[in-house]
């Protein structure tokens, strides 16, 4: 894949956005040194909402990223903090702000729903104050229970509710209806994109374009195979070194 034209470049999941400027930038040039970035390339970041501030947005900028992807989850503290996250709802909608006001047009948001705490009329609110931000893209899942979790130990013992099938159901229907009228392409299971502003990187994945995945658990494909690096952290590193 040596010297390969790269068409997208994306630093995810985790949490990429704890990375310094010098880091992002070291990472960056290191793929330029070995592969041809296009010109108009798209280069994603996922951050978290209490991540953002004017200083490190200039700086991502000037590192050449031009799409964000920010995990707000939810515009509403109740859902926030039964999801155990750092940000509250309110650095969750001034981060988008932030980075509309520094220039980035090209902004994704994860919205999580199917929630126990998340009701149908919340979940309205929720697309509401998505829309009026005119955020241009939208990754939509529903809440899953995976095995092992600390999450799953909290519902098998009572702790939790579980997930309501028929609510998510409902939930994901409506959030079909409301896109739809909004103007937006549902053009994955889970992502919808007004008119010009699909992933072009998650597109890529449909059309069977070879990609190569960097880090622990990243996943690559040449075009005929799939493979994937070992995702245990330390085992990783060792690895690289040895």
């Amino acid at each position: 894949m040596e010297g390969q034209p790269i068409e997208t470049i994306y630093f995810g999941g985790g949490t990429p956005s704890l990375l310094s400027a010098q880091e992002l930038n070291s990472l960056l040039s290191a793929l330029a040194a070995n592969f041809n970035i296009l010109q108009h390339a798209e280069i994603t970041l996922e951050a978290n909402p209490d991540d953002i501030n004017i200083a490190l947005l200039e700086e991502w900028k000037r590192a050449g990223i031009n799409r964000l992807s920010i995990g707000v989850q939810s515009c509403r503290e109740q859902d926030l903090q039964w999801m155990n996250r750092a940000h509250t709802a309110a650095e969750a909608l001034s981060g988008i702000r932030l980075a509309q006001d520094a220039g980035f047009e090209n902004i994704t948001i994860d919205l999580i729903y199917g929630t126990p705490t998340l009701t149908d009329a919340a979940w309205e609110e929720n697309l509401d104050k998505a829309f009026a931000l005119n955020i241009p893209h939208l990754s939509c899942y529903a809440l899953t229970i995976e095995p092992k979790t600390a999450l799953q130990h909290l519902v098998e013992t009572k702790q939790m509710a579980d997930t309501d099938a028929e609510q998510q159901a409902r939930q994901f229907l409506y959030l079909m209806e409301r896109t739809r009228a909004e103007g937006y392409d549902h053009y994955e299971v889970s992502n919808f994109a007004r008119e010009g502003w699909r992933s072009r990187h998650n597109s890529a994945y449909w059309k069977g374009t070879p990609y190569l995945g960097i880090g622990p658990g990243a996943h690559s494909f040449n075009g005929i195979t799939r493979r994937w690096n070992v995702s245990n952290n330390a085992l990783y590193v060792s690895g690289m070194e040895n």
